[in-house]
């Protein structure tokens, strides 16, 4: 008889898994009901850029994250959201803890793709919005994960596959940069990539240091 390795789903999530994705969803109504006006001078204020970034404005690298372009980008981001952060707020827990702990790890693998992003595009004015690189960490961290309470090597099949495509499909937007329903938006797939990358590599020392329930398959 051939074992079966058992797997954690995507959907059937927690509440915590649901937290996020509304929140980006409010966040972006609010945007919307400001008025253009003031819609665009929140986004001249609170986007991302390396210009800004060398000018010390740090706290954009949290900012940018909850502001997206467009109905069709906030709810595409929310979907991925609520689908790959279901195996991490499975991993996390419940409670207080764990809220913070799921919150902590989607702000430092957006931070974290912000700083890529603007570092592959020193020179670059064009500002980013959006939770796309942080939910790039959710999706490799949910790669990572299994429901056994181990997590899969960098070198598993699961993880190989998915990173090999997951890079090689953002790295291609380079030549279709324009995001579905947000015309002129340009895809910051550089960001993607970084995100990707952070969650890849944090989510095992995360639980290890926060949580102490997953240990990495060889």
């Amino acid at each position: 008889m051939q074992e079966t390795t058992p797997t954690e789903p995507l959907f059937n999530a927690p509440v915590l898994a649901f937290v996020m994705p509304v929140f980006l969803i409010a966040v972006y109504a609010l945007q919307v009901a400001m008025g253009p006006q003031l819609e665009d001078a929140l986004l001249n204020s609170f986007a991302l850029s390396s210009a800004l970034l060398r000018q010390g404005s740090y706290e954009l690298l949290f900012t940018y994250q909850f502001l997206h372009g467009s109905w069709s980008h906030v709810l595409l981001n929310a979907a991925f959201c609520l689908a790959f952060g279901t195996p991490v707020t499975r991993a996390v827990g419940k409670g207080a803890g764990a809220v913070l702990s799921f919150v902590a790890f989607f702000l430092i693998s957006g931070v974290l793709a912000g700083l890529g992003h603007c570092l592959m595009n020193w020179r670059d004015p064009m500002p980013v919005i959006g939770a796309s690189g942080a939910i790039s960490g959710l999706i490799a961290a949910a790669m990572r994960l299994r429901g056994d309470g181990r997590l899969n090597s960098f070198f598993s099949k699961r993880v190989v596959v998915m990173t090999l495509f997951y890079v090689g499909a953002n790295a291609a937007t380079a030549f279709l940069p324009l995001v579905p329903g947000a015309s002129g938006v340009q895809i910051a797939w550089q960001a993607h990539i970084a995100g990707y990358v952070a969650g890849l590599l944090l989510i095992g020392p995360w639980l290890a240091l926060f949580h102490r329930r997953y240990f990495t398959l060889n």
